[in-house]
């Protein structure tokens, strides 16, 4: 799995969805209630198929000021170690926080990423400027209660400094 996590971070990726969206967990949706999908596609790493995600944020919202949700579903096994260490080296390369504070972030992420598996889905929720909470098939596993945190977490995908910038393109498109 680390090899995979290798190519990740080291490949431009095609993002191209292929499967229908799924509802947002019940917990989501009856938190946000108005949230809607506005992009989603497929990640693929040398034609590996990696990840189906879905961006989903209010209705006629084009700035990611408001509660919004990043949904991912898994398409191969990853370690929640994997998974944690990858996006930090994400923020690193958007050059996002500071060593303190990945040692702080690393920590939080193993404690609320469980291992994957295909069809896993893990759900965040970005609360600007209060909070990020996560969710593994529905169910809650934990919020990281740092504004910078939650930020830093979803600008891996929807920054402009995005390592993937096609796939930004596609979770940042209207539906």
């Amino acid at each position: 799995m680390k090899i995979i996590a290798f190519f990740v971070s080291i490949c431009a990726a095609g993002f191209v969805f292929a499967q229908d969206t799924k509802a947002l967990p019940a917990l989501v949706s009856a938190e946000h209630p108005t949230l809607k999908v506005r992009g989603k596609g497929l990640l693929r790493m040398f034609g590996f198929r990696i990840y189906n995600g879905v961006l989903w944020t209010k209705e006629g919202s084009e700035a990611l000021t408001e509660p919004h949700a990043l949904d991912l579903e898994y398409l191969r096994n990853f370690e929640g170690e994997v998974l944690a260490t990858r996006s930090i080296d994400e923020m690193k390369s958007q050059g996002i926080g500071s060593e303190a504070q990945y040692e702080v972030w690393v920590k939080e992420m193993r404690r609320v990423f469980p291992n994957v598996k295909p069809n896993d889905r893990i759900t965040g929720v970005h609360v600007p400027g209060k909070l990020a909470k996560f969710f593994h098939n529905g169910k809650p596993t934990g919020e990281v209660n740092d504004p910078a945190f939650a930020q830093a977490f979803f600008d891996i995908w929807l920054s402009p400094k995005t390592t993937q910038p096609a796939m930004r393109k596609e979770l940042l498109a209207s539906p």
